[in-house]
């Protein structure tokens, strides 16, 4: 590594600050954004080792050109995932030209880390969490009603068998599809080496975040009506989301696990005539 990486290395951590302290209003809900700050160190910790090339210091040019037209796209919209491209951009303008070919490969399969490293989901996509919320109350509403039972809804109220339900931003789900997200793209990363299937795993990740926010509310919705309300809205409202989300990691491994085996021989048995 030479003094000018170094250098490199301080300004790219400077722009982490800039950006996470450019748009504040992640700091009235703090807990909101905890699973962000695990994508710069499974970045850098799956791409290493990290080796550098011999060749002069140089960076790539017209990486460097796309993280500037990102940069100040975002200082003058206001658009922090316009912020977090950017940082990227430069990320990669390092990177590509100053990283031997492993390394360089690595780090590129893992660029979407660099990208959900920063609070821009929740702050510039307001909106997605009550189409979260809506989506859920009307998949439980078709659910329950196959199942026998009296379901009415108006937009995130739901009332079942009688009982009333209130999907609220709680249970929006952003905090669900930003964990799926970073460790949906690590375990695609470990689990998956050929490049479209990778990339067509990520592309997956969040239908699975949301399927794991509509089955968070659906099970809610059991438990109030076997167990009880209190119980439903007690500690089992938070610990059912983690869990759920847990198993949905699980299922996904298998599944990765399952799809990166290779497929065996079939045997074959010669049969003699005469």
């Amino acid at each position: 590594m030479k003094n000018a990486d170094r250098q490199t290395l301080v300004l790219l951590a400077l722009g982490v600050a800039f950006i996470w302290l450019f748009d504040r209003a992640w700091l009235g809900a703090p807990d909101e954004f905890l699973p962000l700050l695990g994508a710069l160190p499974l970045l850098v910790w799956f791409a290493g080792p990290w080796k550098f090339s011999p060749d002069p210091f140089q960076l790539n040019r017209q990486w460097l050109g796309f993280s500037a037209l990102f940069a100040v796209a975002g200082w003058f919209t206001g658009f922090n995932i316009l912020l977090a491209l950017a940082w990227t951009s430069a990320l990669w303008a390092w990177g590509d030209l100053r990283l031997e070919t492993n390394t360089r490969a690595r780090l590129l399969r893992l660029l979407p880390l660099a990208v959900l490293a920063f609070p821009w989901l929740t702050l510039d996509f307001p909106s997605l969490g009550w189409w979260f919320r809506l989506s859920a109350a009307w998949t439980s509403q078709y659910l329950f009603a196959a199942l026998g039972f009296t379901v009415e809804r108006a937009g995130t109220q739901l009332m079942v068998a009688r009982m009333p339900f209130d999907v609220t931003p709680a249970c929006a789900g952003l905090k669900a599809l930003q964990a799926m997200a970073i460790g949906g793209t690590a375990l695609c990363f470990l689990q998956i080496r050929r490049t479209g299937s990778y990339w067509l795993g990520l592309a997956c990740l969040p239908l699975l975040a949301w399927i794991a926010n509509t089955l968070r509310v659906a099970v809610i919705v059991v438990a109030a009506l076997t167990v009880g309300p209190e119980f439903a809205s007690g500690w089992f409202h938070t610990t059912s989301g983690w869990l759920i989300l847990t198993g949905i990691f699980a299922l996904s491994w298998l599944a990765t696990e399952f799809l990166r085996r290779p497929a065996r021989p079939l045997k074959t048995t010669t049969i003699k005539a005469g």
